[in-house]
């Protein structure tokens, strides 16, 4: 059995791609779907954790050293089998979502330090998130996680996707696969 898990652990290239918001039916959660797409048509194992199916209450009963079943399952499903992360956040109030370093803050380090991660960032205004791209950076590096330097950042994404929620810009697709062709390799 020790020797399947390490097995399991070398062979482990799952990708998780966390749309970082808790928004219903957000434009960040499309944006993920999307890039999941994209990995898929290159064979590339991955899933999409979404911040809305987060217990309602996990702030307070996955903290200081307390968690719950549901919590724990979801942080062992999205976070400590992936490899690497894919965290797509949109812009609030000039950085990154609340909920999701809330959610940072339940977790700890543990799942992520000496991961690899990317970052997208999504906005309806012209700066496609980029202060809360560096912000999340530092978190990244506090956490002791490699963040990869290709950060796409998607200004008036409200207009890149089509009625199927799917990027329908060749700039934009074509800036999303280079970001995830040189992030496969990184």
């Amino acid at each position: 059995m020790y020797f399947i898990n390490i097995l399991e652990a070398i062979f482990n290239d799952m990708i998780t791609i966390i749309s970082a918001t808790n928004r219903k039916d957000s434009l960040t959660v499309k944006v993920a779907g999307f890039y999941s797409e994209l990995l898929s048509q290159q064979n590339v194992d991955n899933q999409v954790m979404d911040l809305c199916d987060l217990p309602n209450d996990f702030m307070f009963s996955n903290f200081y050293g307390s968690s719950t079943e549901p919590f724990v399952e979801m942080v062992d499903k999205y976070i400590n089998k992936a490899e690497k992360f894919v965290v797509i956040s949109p812009e609030y109030h000039g950085s990154y979502p609340g909920i999701f370093k809330a959610f940072i803050d339940c977790l700890g380090s543990d799942g992520i330090a000496s991961k690899k991660v990317a970052l997208v960032g999504v906005a309806t205004g012209k700066a496609g998130n980029l202060r809360g791209l560096e912000h999340l950076t530092s978190l990244f590096h506090h956490l002791k996680a490699e963040v990869f330097s290709s950060k796409p950042k998607l200004s008036e994404v409200h207009k890149l996707l089509g009625k199927n929620g799917k990027i329908e810009n060749p700039e934009t697709v074509k800036l999303l696969q280079d970001q995830i062709n040189l992030f496969l390799k990184f």
